[in-house]
């Protein structure tokens, strides 16, 4: 093998194989191998999803690499709640659990892709020590991720592994809720988005030609006026960033002077025909360099290159500070100036969860249909308005609110099948008419499309929070929250349902004080406060709570509440109404 045909380089790897596997197949061989396919869907997609390379699956085995070690482990721990919730309908001695072991270590890797070497040895040694359902990672892995992934390390200790020389330090790895932010109110969007500030300085001319100052100054300025039209980013003005201009300046000293959490600052270099602008966002207290890019252009139309850079730099600093990895699909799915420009109007009113919000929204996404026809996102998110109208009880027409979301819905489908807004629509329609398994599929399906996604995250929680699958909603929202840097306040609002109905009343309290401190018009928060304040015997003050919500809301009943919340169980929701009707409300 000549060294032009492998590259030894640091690696993670993750090696997984069915427990039990041959007695599954002597006892249903086709049942094993259909539930076996089912596990390596789940497999690819989570790899996938979390930017590892699947490089094999022999029998019943798997073997990833993962360019970072974080990427791993969030993977493994994805990978065995899904196969778990997806177990959770089947007999034990008929599941398919997993070993899963992952090492950070050096591998050898050849042309074809394919992968050796004592990292991949040690990951399939690791693989043997985790327990069926569970994982066993290696000390290195543990140290490069630890305070990076929601998860907690048992110590397994040394242990003496086949073929492999030195004892392996092995660990085994579970996930671990992300602690929620520990100021009142502040998982809410409101407060989050008074968090996200920024300043955009003057790009540096670094083109030896003083007459292209003007183009620097065009791009920043660009961007100023781009990004101040997202919602939730509060951006200073070119006067004050301006200031600063031709000077060498800390950045962690500029973030204290203009009170901003981030500054933009970039540079422009013209060689003959080609310009190169840089940019990079800086995070002012620490100094941490966040996100950076260039970008290499034909200077044919030097102010066509100038819009051009500054509408890539708005939409990566939106995905990262604003709307999440949401923005990136619908800036590329809505092609019209115009049609962005509804859709973002839309979207920031959708994110104010109100009555009256999720009217103009739904306007604004018909106006989407209207100007691009042959896009899904006009279509799926209009019948998302309509979900959200029956989930949050603003709806005066169930029945038709849940047409329309079906229809909108499948409209979106029908143009493309990989849209998630329009599945989950749908999953909320099906959801109401009985169909946990088809609206558990629909919202799987929304997430396998989006799988870096808050939204659909959140819609899974929903479903899985209906259907009874509580630790499964608890898990999912609580993702929805780390990968949406402006989540609304209902996600909040999902995990303290299900920690509610899990029987987890003191967290569930917790977190409803947190959800109301900024959003105290969210009704359904307000009364799953006041039937956890009777759970845990404080029955004076759900009592007061109660006639709180009848001075505001004169017309308020149980049953209207109970209407929009379809459990599978229906004993839950009667008893969620007694506790109501304990508490004085009609």
């Amino acid at each position: 093998m000549s060294a032009t045909q492998i590259r030894q380089r640091l690696a993670a790897i993750l090696a997984a194989d069915a427990a039990g596997y041959s007695r599954l197949m002597a006892d249903d061989e086709r049942g094993t191998i259909a539930a076996l396919d089912a596990a390596r869907i789940v497999f690819r997609e989570n790899i996938r999803a979390h930017h590892g390379r699947v490089i094999d699956m022999a029998g019943d085995s798997v073997l990833a690499v993962f360019e970072l070690a974080s990427g791993a482990v969030a993977a493994a721990l994805a990978i065995q709640m899904e196969l778990d919730e997806r177990a959770a309908a089947v007999p034990e001695g008929r599941r398919m659990r997993f070993r899963v072991g992952v090492h950070l270590g050096e591998i050898v890797e050849k042309d074809d892709g394919s992968v050796y070497g004592d990292g991949v040895n040690i990951a399939a040694r690791l693989e043997a020590l985790a327990q069926p359902g569970g994982i066993a990672v290696s000390d290195s892995i543990r140290n490069a991720v630890r305070g990076r992934v929601a998860a907690s390390f048992a110590d397994l200790g040394e242990q003496s592994v086949k073929n492999i020389e030195q004892p392996v330090h092995a660990f085994s790895c579970a996930r671990e809720a992300p602690r929620l932010p520990e100021t009142p109110g502040s998982g809410s969007g409101e407060h989050r988005r008074r968090r996200q500030s920024i300043a955009v300085l003057a790009f540096d001319n670094m083109t030896g030609d003083p007459e292209q100052i003007h183009f620097c100054d065009g791009i920043s300025e660009d961007i100023i006026t781009d990004l101040s039209k997202i919602d939730g980013l509060a951006v200073i003005g070119r006067q004050s960033a301006f200031a600063y201009k031709g000077k060498a300046n800390d950045l962690r000293r500029v973030g204290r002077e203009l009170g901003v959490r981030y500054v933009l600052e970039g540079s422009v270099r013209k060689s003959g025909k080609r310009v190169r602008v840089t940019a990079q966002l800086v995070e002012t207290e620490s100094g941490t360099h966040m996100w950076a890019h260039r970008y290499d252009r034909e200077l044919d139309d030097v102010f066509l290159v100038g819009d051009e850079i500054a509408r890539d730099i708005v939409e990566a600093l939106d995905i990262r500070l604003a709307h999440g990895e949401e923005a990136r699909i619908w800036r590329r799915a809505v092609k019209t100036v115009a049609g962005r420009e509804a859709f973002m109007r839309g979207w920031d009113a959708y994110a104010r969860l109100t009555p009256e919000g999720n009217r103009a929204a739904r306007e604004m996404f018909l106006e989407v249909a209207r100007l691009e026809p042959e896009s899904p996102m006009g279509y799926a998110y209009a019948g998302v308005t309509h979900a959200v109208d029956v989930t949050q009880g603003w709806s005066n027409d169930i029945a038709l609110s849940l047409s329309e979301a079906r229809r909108l819905g499948s409209k979106a489908v029908e143009l493309d099948e990989e849209s998630a807004g329009g599945h989950w629509a749908r999953a909320v329609a099906v959801l109401f008419d009985g169909g946990f398994e088809e609206a558990m599929a629909e919202a799987r399906k929304s997430l396998e499309i989006r799988p870096m996604c808050a939204g659909p995250r959140a819609g899974l929680a929903y479903v899985q929070l209906y259907a009874g699958s509580y630790e499964h909603a608890i898990h999912n929202a609580r993702n929805a929250i780390e990968l949406n840097p402006v989540y609304p306040g209902w996600y909040l609002y999902l995990m303290a349902a299900a920690q509610h109905f899990a029987g987890h009343e003191q967290e569930a309290l917790t977190t409803l004080d947190q959800v109301l401190a900024s959003s105290p018009r969210l009704s359904f928060a307000r009364t799953l406060r006041i039937a956890t304040l009777m759970a845990l015997g404080r029955t004076a003050e759900a009592k007061a709570e109660a006639a709180q919500v009848l001075r505001e809301r004169a017309d308020f009943s149980v049953e209207r509440i109970t209407a929009t919340q379809p459990f599978r169980d229906a004993g839950k929701r009667e008893r969620y109404a007694e506790a109501l009707r304990a508490a004085g409300l009609p």
